[in-house]
């Protein structure tokens, strides 16, 4: 995955201004970590911190990668961007270094296998490498954080990293303080002193007096800030005592009356240009021009940042600036005050700026703080499907509320918008009513675009609400039309596809799919990459290949994983199938992980029936298989009251019926199980689902013959089928009726069957939950399967953690010897020479223990046989 653009100013070392005061007894604290160490550098706003840390940084800057951090970086993807560009600018880098080829996953402070590559990466460099992130107190989110003390953890040995910020930042501090991995540098280490704030007035050209240095130090505290505007405002004094008798009295804050004095020093023009660039956080030249209207904007801010200090500039050109905090804050209050008028307009211009410069979420922010609602509109009238395919759901949806109803239901277009945006979160309630709004204001002469704009919006809003009859009768209305803005064609390729899944017809609908995917990945579109991930995985399953629908469903969350992507129902759905194939891999722990809610209520997308019923149904099929029958169960029952008689795919029934029939079985609730039967045969008609139920219900009754004669119609494909696993569960139950009625060649052909299915489709659970005649068997064959026996171990391993292995191990009389002998100290070719046998004959008969215990090694053999009995605790 392509890195995000990171600005060259957020890697590049601050550069000092000329009346920067060196600290050299803070450079030899700084020099003081011992290797292994991280410096922490905290302390308020105003202590030198930044240039505290630039100045060491140039004393070694071929060992120094620098990140500025900012609130944009609690955002994973930009935080992890940013930290892999400074370390690829870093010369203490080498050109063939891992580093600087590292594909950037979705999430990557949850990826285990980027952060344990990147720990690698930087482990492999040559020599020492310093890493300073600045302003860490700005990651307030949890996955840069985590991130974050992941690599805290795991720090090669080589890097010294630096986190420098206003308050410490929540990581695992105290534990490193305990054990001596902490260097810290705290306020009280950084307050000037006597000297140093005596040199700085004299850097101001102000030779103060010592009692003058130390009224200005007792009453600042040290504090760099107020000792740097306190000297610029004494350079200039008429009378510097008085300003200092002024200063010792004021009952205003410092920062107030600091900030105050600088301004009303400074020319009207240059307190002008400053206001009018107080409205953007950084700006480079030429936006400070587009904004003040002075073409000299950029120079002006250079002399500020040599003379002053109040305007730091960053990056590689020098171009891009920062104002002071403290002044910046002055100014845009200042303005709010006094000029309400002319903040409008500064927003304006800044909006106009980076609309131009192709930066529409920046375009769109600083609209809205201008409160102008025309800009809005136009802005979204340009960018809104591109920003609704990047994802951005949230800028759109905050602009458009902004807007307001009575512009917005003026407008088809954006009441198109809004409706795309809401039927995205699943709200079809809130998208039926700007659909409605849409059509209250249609044109007589609607352009192409607007046309396929509706017509792809009315088939989101079908696909999302699971309905069938809507989504048939929008199939025709989008076609070519939706391909005329090519921001969305990926996603009516996807409602193409699933049309044609609807259908069967599979192969046609993986090919469209894989079209739309390719076309947004060519555009960029991550949003679009997802939904198209999510729909492949979708035909996935209807094909049966349950493995790469978790793959799928895996890797459209880890495309766009932010809570943008999860308040969506797109994410709704890719969790859902990521649980659907933990469940079909009897893994019901993770199962309902997935089927948690994982975004707080107010975010998280509203559900279709459809997909309601899907999520109730795995959440309660898992609950069952960890014990939590009757609690599983309420779950099925209220899966089956919400699917009963509703529209839609047949898999949604389908999956209810297996599901909950099974476990109403597993629990006695024979009742039930028949009232399943007979919901299905009314929902789902002559299917194979029917048939095994039947046959299941059949076999319950101890009728073998009878339960055979419906079984046949599944096995033989004479019904369809909806489900493929389907079939792995009637391959089981055809062994267990094999093996009822002592047809024992049968059922060992019934098993191999199911094993073949079972690993085919990466399906275990019909077998891991199967009836203990079936798993005896397996256990007794091990060793026998072949190519399946990878297949069979995995079975047997998951019964055994899901606690539904405890049943008798069948084992032969030479199998026991060799387990008798596994706690010994022997190896294998001594236990060969022992027994008389073979060194091969050994190892088969290992690997079957191996698999009839449900384990992978020698030493949980001999722990699992122990619990079941079969070896006492002292052997």
């Amino acid at each position: 995955m392509l890195r995000p653009g990171v600005p060259a100013v957020k890697t590049a070392v601050p550069r000092p201004p000329p009346s920067y005061v060196p600290r050299p007894r803070l450079l030899v604290a700084l020099d003081e970590a011992a290797a292994g160490q991280v410096t922490l550098v905290s302390a308020p706003a105003g202590y030198g911190k930044t240039l505290l840390l630039a100045e060491w940084a140039t004393r070694r800057p071929e060992l120094t990668a620098w990140v500025s951090l900012d609130e944009d970086d609690n955002n994973d993807r930009r935080f992890w961007a940013a930290v892999l560009t400074a370390l690829d600018r870093c010369a203490a880098v080498p050109a063939d270094n891992a580093l600087h080829d590292l594909a950037l996953p979705g999430l990557p402070s949850r990826d285990p296998e980027f952060l344990a590559l990147v720990a690698d990466a930087i482990g492999t460099a040559p020599g020492p490498l310093r890493l300073v992130l600045d302003d860490v107190h700005e990651l307030t989110a949890p996955n840069p954080l985590h991130g974050l003390a992941s690599l805290l953890r795991d720090r090669p040995p080589g890097l010294h990293l630096v986190l420098s910020g206003r308050t410490d930042p929540p990581l695992p501090l105290a534990r490193m303080r305990l054990t001596g991995e902490l260097h810290e540098i705290r306020a009280d280490r950084l307050r000037f002193s006597l000297a140093e704030a005596g040199t700085m007035l004299a850097a101001a050209d102000f030779r103060a007096r010592p009692d003058q240095v130390r009224l200005l130090v007792e009453e600042t505290e040290g504090w760099a800030a107020g000792l740097r505007l306190a000297a610029l405002s004494l350079r200039e004094a008429e009378d510097p005592d008085k300003f200092l008798a002024g200063f010792v009295g004021s009952g205003r804050a410092v920062s107030d009356y600091l900030v105050g004095e600088i301004l009303s020093r400074l020319t009207v023009e240059t307190r002008e240009l400053l206001g009018a660039v107080s409205v953007c956080d950084q700006l480079s030249a030429p936006l400070a021009a587009a904004l003040s209207g002075r073409e000299d904007a950029g120079a002006v801010l250079s002399s500020l940042e040599r003379e002053t200090s109040l305007v730091l500039s960053t990056g590689e050109d020098r171009r891009w600036y920062r104002v002071h905090p403290l002044l910046r804050s002055h100014l845009r209050a200042d303005l709010q005050r006094q000029r309400p008028d002319l903040i409008v307009r500064l927003h304006g211009r800044a909006a106009d700026w980076y609309a131009t410069a192709g930066q529409p979420v920046s375009a769109l922010a600083h609209a809205r703080q201008g409160g102008d609602p025309e800009r809005i509109a136009q802005l979204l009238r340009q960018q809104a499907t591109a920003l609704i395919a990047d994802g951005e759901h949230a800028v759109v949806r905050e602009a458009l509320d902004q807007l307001g109803d009575a512009q917005r239901g003026s407008e088809p277009l954006l009441a198109l918008v809004a409706a795309l945006i809401a039927t995205e979160s699943g709200d079809i309630a809130t998208a039926d009513h700007h659909l409605a709004e849409a059509a209250s204001s249609w044109p007589s002469d609607p352009s192409s675009d607007l046309l396929a704009l509706r017509s792809l919006v009315r088939s989101r809003r079908a696909i999302v609400a699971g309905d069938p009859s809507d989504r048939a009768r929008t199939a025709d209305e989008i076609g070519s039309g939706a391909a005329t803005d090519p921001e969305l064609a990926p996603m009516a390729m996807a409602h193409d596809a699933l049309g044609l899944l609807a259908e069967r017809r599979l192969d046609e609908a993986r090919a469209i799919a894989e079209a739309g995917l390719a076309h947004a990945r060519q555009q960029h579109h991550i949003y679009l990459v997802a939904l198209g991930l999510v729909t492949l995985a979708a035909i996935a399953a209807a094909e049966g290949d349950y493995r790469r629908m978790t793959r799928l469903a895996a890797a459209a969350d880890a495309e766009l994983a932010d809570p943008t992507w999860r308040a969506t129902v797109g994410a709704a759905w890719s969790s859902t199938m990521r649980a659907y194939g933990a469940l079909l891999r009897a893994e019901p722990a993770t199962c309902l992980e997935l089927t948690s809610p994982d975004v707080p209520d107010e975010s998280a997308p509203q559900l279709s029936d459809q997909l309601f019923v899907l999520r109730a149904a795995l959440r309660g099929a898992a609950l069952s298989d960890i014990g939590h029958g009757d609690e599983g169960l309420n779950e099925l029952r209220e899966a089956r009251a919400v699917a009963a008689g509703r529209p839609g795919a047949a898999e949604i029934p389908a999956t209810v019926a297996l599901l909950e029939h099974r476990t109403a079985t597993l629990q006695g609730h024979d009742t039930v199980a028949r009232s399943i039967l007979r919901w299905a045969e009314d929902e789902l008609g002559h299917v194979g689902e029917v048939h095994l139920l039947r046959a299941w219900q059949l076999a319950r009754l101890g009728r073998p013959a009878a339960a055979s004669d419906a079984l046949v119609h599944l096995l033989d494909g004479a019904a369809p089928v909806v489900l493929p696993w389907t079939m792995v569960e009637g391959r089981v139950l055809g062994c267990q009726l094999a093996l009822r009625g002592e047809r024992r060649p049968q059922a060992r052909r019934e098993l191999d069957h199911a094993l073949a299915l079972s690993e085919a489709m990466d399906v275990l659970r019909p077998l891991v939950i199967g009836p203990p005649e079936v798993i005896d068997l397996l256990t007794r064959h091990m060793g026998s399967f072949g190519d399946k026996e990878s297949t069979a171990l995995r079975v047997l391993a998951a019964r055994n953690a899901l606690g539904t292995g405890t049943q008798p191990v069948s084992l032969t009389e030479r199998e026991r010897a060799v387990l008798n002998m596994l706690p010994t100290q022997r190896s294998f070719d001594e236990i060969a020479l022992d027994l008389t046998v073979s060194h091969s004959t050994v190892k088969t008969h290992v690997r079957a223990l191996y698999g009839k215990l449900g384990v992978g090694s020698r030493r949980d053999a001999v722990a699992a046989a122990r619990r079941r009995g079969i070896l006492s605790p002292e052997t």
